[in-house]
């Protein structure tokens, strides 16, 4: 059984339900395009820095979305764009907290400061009884997220991990949680591709199945 046919089927077991990982995100979670007719619907040529949904929503979205908002350089490289969104991005105001869905152990934090980046992040592994190990990563978090976390922390389900941070600090994004899963880290540390070449999404899609289910989330 491949690592994919695990992970499906832990996904499928009779496991604990998840906690939120942010307050409200078993509820109405509203579904935010951020594919060109997404943008054009909003007339948004990017998502402004200085957005955030009002009144205690929850908008999110994008997992392998082909979006249009990474025409920087940084997303370009050496020819063809990496364009396909592999997690998902939850936005809520800055300081909105982030809790762990799911038990696992504290792998990498870092903050990775460069244009368009994570940001601060936080890198979990999870390991199964029947020897199943996956991470998760939180990315675009508060600078003080990262403060007394030690990698082998256990942190439990529903535990605090962190908080959104805001453009200042999170990469130059509007406020957001990229959630991600990966069945493969590739020897990476406190870091992980988050988009993909269009022609590599099917590879990419295999290491980061997708999130939603694993949240609980539902999109409306």
């Amino acid at each position: 059984m491949t690592t994919q046919d695990r992970f499906q089927s832990w996904l499928k077991s009779d496991r604990p339900a998840p906690a939120e990982m942010m307050e409200g995100l078993h509820g109405d979670v509203k579904h935010l395009r951020l594919d060109k007719a997404g943008l054009d619907a909003r007339g948004w040529k990017d998502v402004p820095k200085d957005w955030s949904p009002e009144g205690g929503e929850l908008w999110a979205g994008g997992y392998m979305e082909d979006r249009s908002i990474y025409d920087s350089d940084v997303f370009t490289g050496d020819g063809e764009p990496r364009t396909v969104h592999l997690g998902v991005d939850v936005f809520a105001p800055a300081g909105t907290p982030v809790y762990a869905p799911i038990e696992g152990f504290l792998h990498s934090v870092q903050v990775n400061a460069g244009e368009l980046d994570y940001g601060p992040t936080i890198i979990l592994q999870h390991e199964m009884p029947d020897g199943l190990i996956f991470w998760t990563l939180y990315g675009h978090l508060s600078e003080e997220s990262m403060f007394g976390l030690e990698e082998g922390d256990l942190i439990t389900a529903g535990e605090v991990l962190g908080e959104l941070g805001g453009p200042e600090i999170n990469g130059g994004w509007s406020p957001h949680v990229h959630f991600q899963v990966m069945l493969d880290l590739k020897g990476k540390s406190g870091d992980f591709p988050g988009v993909c070449k269009k022609s590599e999404a099917d590879s990419w899609a295999a290491i980061c199945p997708s999130p939603y289910e694993i949240l609980g989330l539902k999109l409306t």
